[in-house]
């Protein structure tokens, strides 16, 4: 690899990294909130709560890297031409390929990372944080975590516990089971323990009583017991027999739906459409990157400054964004999928038309080296 290529790869892979890092980090953090009910409402730890977090870093991943490459264009070629090394360059017969050469290098690794993300990665990260949060939210004991307060596990049936001991023990138990309507059952407990068998969870009452109203007397019947359990097998949720939304789902599950399932039939086109976005998505890290060139290399040499022509790029490049948004929902409903690739690769062979026309002009404007304006 030549120096010039090896200067350039530098000044792009540090910008490149920072504002991919930065960005995905602030939206982490936003998006992190979100699951903080996971570890409030059902006692995880700070451990489990990291784990749930980091598994929605490789979709914010998928669609920061093509904006941080742009973004990392932008700053080097614009910090190469405040420095006046853009003008050294071309004085010393550089040409514009030569310098888009190294950049359109590090866009080729960002847009196979984002197919990789799209592909396997994001998918693969979302299955296992629907089934963490299943998992947990099917926990009975997660559930009943939080001393002193009385929760609702499923409609009627409600749990109180005083205190939370390790090992799935509980003391100070109050149960009000109503799902029967006329046959309701309130069971306190002194001491409780909860134990997984092969019909499930069960729930070992110790030293307490169970109280019922008599239907036809209408009078309180009072029952002690040393001990006594309840089967809370009806109330797990199966986590393995999930529903896979879109995000959730691989690239091959999205071109081929489950036409005997009623929401695959319902959203074939639109699960179609999602996985021609996926494979369109490197597109547009090739498209945003050769606006940037565009902007700051293609046009004239201008003393002012490029912050207008900056600005632009970056209006250009939200405008395209939101385009590309647009005719994926509108390709799905229409069944015309490749209008979901028409927004980026119509901006690519646009840019480079424009990139080579401006060539020529470049050449005759700056003058060789050494040579004096007439």
């Amino acid at each position: 690899m030549k120096s010039l290529d090896q200067y350039i790869l530098r000044q792009m892979w540090t910008p490149f990294l920072f504002a991919t890092g930065v960005v995905t980090i602030i939206v982490w953090l936003t998006q992190s909130l979100q699951r903080i009910d996971i570890l409030v409402e059902h006692g995880q730890t700070l451990m489990m709560f990291g784990w749930l977090s980091l598994l929605i870093v490789p979709s914010l991943l998928a669609v920061i890297i093509p904006f941080g490459l742009f973004a990392a264009t932008i700053f080097a070629l614009h910090r190469l031409h405040s420095d006046s090394e853009i003008a050294v360059m071309y004085a010393a017969g550089v040409s514009r390929g030569d310098v888009t050469r190294p950049i359109l290098i590090v866009t080729a690794i960002g847009a196979l990372a984002t197919l990789w993300i799209n592909v396997d990665l994001m998918p693969r990260s979302y299955r296992e944080l629907k089934r963490e949060i299943a998992d947990i939210r099917a926990d009975f004991a997660s559930a009943v975590v939080r001393s002193g307060e009385f929760i609702t596990i499923q409609d009627g049936f409600t749990v109180y516990v005083d205190e939370v001991q390790p090992g799935n023990q509980f003391t100070g138990l109050l149960i009000h089971d109503y799902r029967n309507g006329d046959n309701a059952e309130t069971y306190m407990a002194r001491r409780a323990l909860l134990r997984e068998t092969g019909i499930g969870p069960v729930l070992y009452l110790s030293e307490g009583n169970v109280q019922r109203v008599n239907q036809k007397s209408g009078e309180v019947e009072l029952a002690f017991y040393e001990r006594t359990a309840i089967n809370l097998g009806q109330f797990e949720r199966n986590a393995g027999d999930l529903q896979l939304e879109m995000t959730e789902r691989y690239v091959g599950e999205l071109f081929k739906p489950d036409l005997t399932q009623a929401y695959d039939r319902a959203n074939a086109s639109r699960l179609i459409g999602e996985g021609h976005g996926r494979l369109a998505a490197p597109l547009y890290a090739f498209a945003y990157v050769l606006i940037a060139v565009y902007a700051l290399i293609g046009g004239p040499y201008d003393r002012r400054g490029y912050a207008i022509r900056i600005v632009i790029a970056c209006a250009a490049v939200g405008l395209l964004r939101v385009i590309g948004y647009i005719l994926q929902g509108e390709a799905s409903e229409l069944g015309r999928y490749w209008l979901i690739y028409l927004p980026p690769a119509a901006t690519i062979f646009a840019a480079m038309i424009l990139i080579a026309e401006a060539l020529p002009r470049r050449r005759l404007k700056t003058p060789p080296a050494g040579e004096e304006s007439e």
